[in-house]
């Protein structure tokens, strides 16, 4: 079966798809290289425009992915961003409030051990400090030695306030959970809506990249990952302020917020798969050996055909089946690897 291909290609998806090159021919560019205003709100409007808002953000990319860190914690997956040299770690509060299999809350403690998963793939330790369900905020504290004479890199803490709708932001994350040999994916949007409660953008994210860092294009951290919209380019965002106008309480280990009211926690399966939801459900990248899928042996490069005995021919068909499930559950997946038809038995995790 041919795979689908994209129908359209988006000024976001235009930057990020010249990020890894050095772009338009060194002789035909203009001696004096345009610089993109970090706080603009209008889409290029030139070939040159175009190339220094890529540079712009392959410069936001290298500097903020040393410190955008992926979240291990009990069955579940997220992602998170350093903010301070002495490894402090800002999260969403739904990736780090406990769960068991079934979903069902357990009482949240500040203390909890956790891994931090690091852009090079380096696993260490860390635990769990203060959270606020009410506004999705959370914070963590690395408790190894950071590798700068002690210290860990780390971004600015910026203001969210000053978001102004159509400034272009980079969200950095790891969707669908932190994955062997990629380090943190970067996704380019801009602001739709921005007030004391939310940010909103139209960064593409997915389960996963909660509690990820979204930055304006001076690499300043502007707000975390919270939850997705009605589509996966509506995408909410903790601000920064909520952050600040509580961060003694966190670092304290203080908890507050309806925690119980908390919705029960969403199946994770631990593979990438197209973002054009009407693609075949492939999957896209290498698989981590300590998701779901990865225990089940599944790999880059599958193709899903059935779950259990439901045909499965789009990623959109897929995620509404796994919606339908929870951690525990253990579906039989129908792989097509090559020209080998396989069946994998999968026991699904959480999903942040």
């Amino acid at each position: 079966m041919m795979r689908r291909t994209f129908r359209r290609i988006s000024w976001p998806a235009l930057v990020l798809l010249f990020l890894p090159f050095h772009g338009f021919n060194r002789a035909d560019e203009p001696k004096a290289e345009s610089q993109w205003p970090t706080a603009r709100t209008s889409e290029p409007e030139s070939p040159e425009e175009l190339k220094a808002l890529q540079d712009r953000v392959k410069a936001v990319v290298q500097k903020c992915t040393p410190s955008t860190v992926g979240i291990l914690i009990g069955f579940g997956a997220g992602s998170g961003v350093i903010v301070s040299d002495d490894g402090l770690v800002l999260t969403a509060a739904h990736v780090i409030t406990g769960e068991d299999l079934s979903g069902k809350m357990t009482p949240y403690e500040a203390g909890r051990s956790c891994q931090i998963v690091l852009p090079d793939g380096k696993r260490v330790n860390a635990k769990t400090l203060g959270v606020n369900s009410d506004n999705d905020v959370g914070m963590l504290q690395i408790t190894d030695k950071g590798p700068n004479d002690g210290k860990w890199p780390f971004l600015p803490v910026g203001k969210s306030a000053t978001l102004k709708k159509g400034q272009w932001v980079v969200a950095l994350g790891h969707p669908g959970g932190p994955k062997v040999g990629r380090p943190p994916v970067a996704r380019l949007g801009r602001i739709e809506n921005n007030t004391k409660d939310l940010v909103r953008s139209n960064c593409t994210l997915v389960g996963g990249d909660s509690g990820g860092p979204l930055f304006d294009l001076e690499g300043n951290v502007v707000g975390i990952h919270s939850r997705i919209g009605l589509s996966l380019a509506q995408n909410i965002h903790v601000p920064t302020e909520q952050f600040k106008a509580q961060w003694e309480k966190l670092i304290k280990g203080e908890v507050f917020g309806k925690i119980a009211r908390k919705q029960a926690a969403t199946a994770f399966l631990g593979v990438v798969f197209p973002e054009d939801e009407e693609e075949d459900a492939w999957v896209t990248e290498e698989v981590d050996p300590e998701t779901p899928a990865g225990k089940a042996g599944m790999k880059a490069g599958d193709t899903i055909t059935k779950f259990d005995t439901e045909p499965v021919k789009t990623v959109k068909r897929l995620r509404e089946l796994i919606k339908e499930k929870k951690p525990g559950d253990t579906v039989k997946f129908t792989v097509r690897r090559g020209t080998t038809m396989m069946t994998l038995s999968v026991t699904f995790g959480k999903k942040s």
